[in-house]
């Protein structure tokens, strides 16, 4: 592939998905004027046609078969990178683009615009070359997903969105529908609506309509305005121009030219909202200071950062929206009437989220204006969290209403939900699922294999949307009875109980595979680059550390002999406490007395092994302390000594109730040492 094919990649991955448009829905537009602007502004001398033109392979069966195997080269050298067959996407939306009446093709001829484009000549390219580019289509849109919009938020629809008519051509079809300049009237559209007091941000439906009572629809282009008069189309546009209006932020232009966009999330923590902000850039600063007084500092070596100087999330601050400016960065959260919160890997707690994961367990939070939309939409399609939580909670915003845990284990029944109910709640639709894919997972040593797991820790497989249920998952060649019930399109599967072997294993559906392996333990040799050691000099070492070089390497001391080191604390001891006692202490002969309950039930032990009994003890650690550990069973107590030392119970602690419990306890045991500690109780209890 030549110098010219790649620079027209690299300007399309930048001007469409670069970093600007991150937290912001992006959409690959490109018509004639388009072209025209970007091969003039970045000096591309080879129009984008010609040069995807002379890569076809024509009258083969696959003419974009060239194109296809440099996307693969290329993935191979950078696999986070945007696909590399942009500048033919970019030439199927410009055929999209001219899908108007003329003198030679009615509206509906994509197919022969097409290929007199790249071709010169109407028939060279049909319907029948269509399918690869269809499915680049979707290896974009789940490249998208993935980048957890640091490179824009998907706007292409999913398969099951499109007219049955438009399955292939729909999606180039769907970026071509906002122009340049209907993006820049959507701003002022939004601020109209918003202004006459209308609850915000309205959804797709209902934003058409007011385009229509308003007359608006002659500002806007002549694809907007055929999209808005084609019955099967209409839902495509929209959900597109919904999900703009969920994601605009109250700023003059839908991505601020030149802004970085840090996200607001919501927190919920120990009982308490609160706002962290996330930021998708490649620079991640330390601390990043704004308007009013708002602070950003980052939280270790994340892209989150904790807020300092906003009021904390309420029923005003959620449905208002925030936003604050600072230098070449803008900090705000659109305005909802709902708060969806699942829990994040990262910060290890809820937080917010652009909309619903099927087979995860949500919390949900409705103002007054939305709580009959999330009401039917969780009776209709929610496996648990129907019923409103009553309960009265300090952090839930004032007259706002609570479902927890709710959860969608079929994303079909959801999406269609979403459909039915519109509203506000149908902006959380579940992110698309294009092709089975693994998720989660404990990896054991990702530099040395990706997709190496930690036997017991299996990931997830998640179905893509197109999943109708008939084909079988199958195991490594075996299907699965284990899996069965829990087997739906866009639901993540656990293989965790399954129990596999270690070694390598294989996961397939409808022709697709995905291999990955198990294992127990992976070895991974560090890499030392520098050592750092005290040199040695005429048989003396130095008396400071120092980064050695190859002469003194040999000789010096690069460790330390501790085997003649005592330890001045008492030795660490760990036993296991059964779960079913009715009451386990712990007395220390210092006089204190600590009660061990036992730990819950992690919720990945539920997700991952729900078939699997909790263990019938559970593991105390006693650090420099020693005592007697102490369990009471159907009326009776039982002892064991833990590193004991001589009873000294009136230096600190509470010496009664360690009395009290010692003697209650006095028959636990006939060891001689646990006598002098019932002694010792004794005495205080005179």
């Amino acid at each position: 592939m030549d110098q010219s094919y790649q620079a027209w990649q690299d300007v399309l991955a930048e001007e469409f998905f670069g970093r600007q448009h991150a937290g912001h829905p992006t959409l690959f537009y490109v018509d004639d004027d388009v072209e025209q602007e970007l091969r003039h502004g970045y000096g591309l001398d080879e129009p984008l046609a010609q040069c995807v033109g002379r890569f076809l392979r024509l009258g083969t069966a696959e003419p974009y078969s060239a194109l296809e195997e440099y996307r693969w080269r290329r993935r191979r050298q950078d696999k986070q990178g945007v696909p590399a067959f942009l500048p033919l996407l970019a030439c199927s939306v410009i055929a999209a683009s001219r899908m108007v009446n003329d003198r030679n093709h009615a509206a509906t001829a994509y197919h022969a615009r097409f290929s007199e484009l790249l071709t010169g000549d109407e028939k060279q390219l049909g319907s029948q070359h269509y399918e690869p580019i269809s499915r680049m289509w979707q290896v974009l849109a789940s490249w998208q997903h993935s980048q957890r919009g640091a490179h824009g938020l998907c706007t292409l629809p999913a398969p099951a969105d499109l007219p049955s008519n438009r399955s292939m051509i729909g999606f180039a079809q769907s970026q071509a529908l906002l122009s340049g300049a209907d993006r820049s009237f959507l701003p002022k559209l939004f601020r109209s609506l918003r202004e006459h007091g209308a609850t915000w941000p309205l959804p797709g439906d209902s934003l058409l309509a007011q385009i229509e009572i308003r007359g608006m629809e002659q500002h806007l282009s002549k694809n907007f305005r055929n999209a808005l008069q084609e019955e099967e189309f209409r839902p495509v546009l929209a959900k597109l121009i919904g999900n703009y209006a969920g994601a605009w932020d109250g700023s003059d232009e839908l991505v601020p030219t030149g802004v970085t966009r840090a996200e607001l999330v919501v927190r919920l923590d120990a009982g308490r909202l609160s706002w962290v902000a996330r930021l998708h850039s490649s620079e991640q600063p330390e601390s990043i200071a704004l308007a009013d007084g708002v602070v950003l500092e980052r939280l270790g070596d994340t892209s989150y950062y904790e807020v300092t100087g906003l009021p904390a999330p309420s029923a005003d601050t959620l449905s208002k929206g925030i936003r604050r400016d600072g230098d070449g960065l803008v900090l705000s959260r659109p305005a909802s009437s709902v708060l969806v919160l699942a829990r994040d890997d990262v910060l290890g707690v809820w937080a917010g989220t652009d909309g619903f994961r099927p087979g995860e367990a949500h919390v949900v939070l409705a103002a007054p204006a939305a709580r009959r939309d999330v009401q039917r939409l969780l009776d209709k399609a929610a496996t648990s969290g129907r019923s409103a939580d009553t309960g009265k909670l300090t952090w839930v915003p004032q007259g706002w209403s609570l479902h927890k845990p709710v959860a969608f284990d079929d994303t079909v029944t959801l999406r269609k939900a979403l459909q039915e109910i519109q509203g506000t709640v149908s902006l959380l639709q579940p992110p698309a699922q294009f092709k089975l894919r693994l998720e989660g997972g404990l990896k054991l040593a990702p530099s040395l294999d990706p997709r190496l797991y930690l036997r017991g820790g299996e990931p997830h497989v998640v179905l893509p949307d197109t999943a109708q249920g008939t084909d079988p998952l199958l195991v490594d060649g075996e299907e699965r009875s284990e899996l069965r019930t829990v087997v739906a399109a866009g639901r993540p599967v656990p293989l965790a109980v399954l129990r596999l072997e270690p070694g390598r294993h294989t996961v397939s559906y409808a022709g697709a595979t995905i291999e990955f392996a198990t294992a127990d333990q992976a070895v991974v040799e560090p890499k030392v680059d520098r050592v750092c050691g005290f040199a040695v000099a005429d048989g003396a070492a130095s008396a400071a550390p120092s980064v050695l070089d190859e002469r003194t390497l040999p000789t010096a001391i690069t460790g330390a002999d501790c085997t003649s080191a005592v330890s001045l604390e008492t030795a660490a001891a760990m036993e296991l406490c059964r779960r079913d006692a009715d009451e386990v202490l712990f007395a220390a002969d210092d006089g204190r007395l600590w009660t061990l309950r036992a730990p819950e039930q992690p919720d990945w032990w539920t997700g991952r092994l729900p078939d699997t009994p909790a263990p019938l003890r559970f593991e105390a650690d006693f650090h420099g302390i020693g005592g007697w550990l102490l369990e009471r069973r159907n009326g009776r107590w039982k002892g064991r000594p833990v590193n004991p030392g001589t009873p000294k119970p009136r230096r600190t602690g509470n010496p009664r109730a360690w009395a009290r419990a010692v003697l209650s306890a006095q028959q636990a045991s006939a060891d001689p040492t646990w006598a002098a500690y019932v002694q010792a109780a004794k005495e205080l209890d005179r």
